[in-house]
């Protein structure tokens, strides 16, 4: 009789601990989503301040980036050459924009965040009366903190849909 008590004791220990080791991931898991939104919204708000200082902080050293059209197709490799093709991408919005910081507004439109471990996928949507910009960024955390790792880029225009 003494063995079955045993039992069932541990059998609710188990099933206690359990519990509580699902929750503290659930816990983990909304802290990660939710510095994961904070940290897409600081990356979009600095690209529409054109912030190079702030934006190029949110890349990791051996980052990689497919622009959209009308940029080179080819991948570009690593902060400093991503840097360099942003500046000239600012640089033109610049020349172009009526008026100064921000010089556009991205709203991230159908924003979705996937977890595993220190990975995220992020992806959303950015439309304005011309297209709509499909954005995927590829986050890894480095110490505490999250950084991209790729972004793809590429727009559609509006006219096809």
């Amino acid at each position: 009789m003494t063995d079955k008590r045993g039992i069932v004791v541990a059998i609710a220990l188990l099933t206690a601990l359990t519990s509580s080791l699902c929750a503290d991931e659930t816990a983990d898991e909304i802290r990660d989503r939710a510095a994961v939104e904070a940290f897409t919204r600081k990356f979009l708000r600095a690209f529409e301040d054109l912030d190079m200082a702030q934006f190029i902080t949110c890349f990791a050293e051996d980052a990689t980036v497919f622009f959209p059209v009308p940029e080179p197709p080819e991948r570009v490799r690593g902060k400093q050459a991503i840097r360099q093709r942003f500046e000239h991408v600012f640089a033109v919005i610049r020349n172009t924009a009526t008026s100064g910081p921000p010089y556009h507004h991205l709203v991230p439109e159908d924003l979705s965040i996937e977890l595993s471990g220190n990975t995220a996928v992020v992806s959303f949507h950015l439309r304005n009366e011309q297209r709509i910009g499909r954005r995927t960024l590829v986050l890894t955390k480095v110490n505490g903190k999250w950084l991209i790792r790729h972004l793809h880029a590429s727009n559609v225009p509006t006219e096809n849909r």
